[in-house]
């Protein structure tokens, strides 16, 4: 099992959504796993049955209302049969991961928005998680930029906050974009309880596709032909 965490202080919901569903389409088993504030995940789950802390959406799992990470892989184990090819993990709560949980993971990705106050938070956060769980050895983070409007945006505003984190960052950040048809579809699909795809630009569609290519080996025309499956369920 693969573990990806998707750590900082904006709404990074329906990315990671999205991005469960078309690995789900490219036949993996897949579990998000929500450490975010507010619980943003129970709506999607309560759904299906509001008693359930872990249940099935789109082709993947989503588990809420566990305390920490560890009584997560406990419910897990105990489940027969149950295992992933991927865990998920959107983090916003600082308690909810251990020291060895930040060192065993595959990936660890810092997501970040414009925010002011996200900014400021998030900053202090992410040297908090630096300086506790990896001491004098800097911890490695890809990066992704959330709702980017071009032209209006900077990188070396969100950099600013950052730079002192104390973390060494991977690659060039991927940068979602931000338009109204992403953010029109956003509030379409927690209303109507299902995740659509298709309507997404293709620019968004082309950064999710870098994401997935940077944190697997899979091929890009089987990235591609995952992305068309998704597209074509609505669930």
């Amino acid at each position: 099992m693969r573990t990806w965490i998707f750590a900082g202080m904006c709404d990074k919901s329906d990315l990671l959504m999205y991005l469960c569903k078309i690995l789900a389409n490219g036949g993996s088993k897949v579990l998000l796993a929500d450490a975010a504030h507010h619980a943003k995940y129970t709506h999607y789950i309560s759904r299906v049955d509001a008693s359930l802390d872990l249940a099935e959406f789109g082709g993947f799992d989503i588990a809420t209302r566990f305390a920490n990470y560890d009584s997560l892989l406990e419910y897990i184990e105990k489940q027969e049969g149950a295992s992933y090819d991927y865990m998920i993990l959107d983090v916003e709560q600082p308690e909810y991961l251990r020291p060895e949980h930040w060192h065993g993971a595959d990936a660890r990705i810092w997501v970040s928005g414009f925010e002011l106050m996200g900014l400021i938070q998030g900053a202090e956060w992410l040297k908090r998680i630096a300086e506790e769980a990896f001491g004098d050895s800097p911890p490695s983070f890809h990066r992704i930029y959330m709702n980017v409007i071009e032209d209006l945006t900077d990188d070396s505003y969100i950099e600013s906050y950052l730079d002192h984190s104390g973390v060494h960052w991977l690659d060039e950040p991927i940068r979602m974009p931000w338009d109204e048809l992403a953010y029109a579809l956003k509030v379409e699909n927690e209303h109507a309880g299902r995740l659509r795809l298709k309507p997404l630009s293709r620019h968004y569609k082309r950064s999710l596709m870098e994401l997935i290519r940077r944190l697997t080996e899979l091929e890009s025309r089987h990235i591609r032909r995952a992305l068309r499956l998704a597209e074509r369920r609505h669930a």
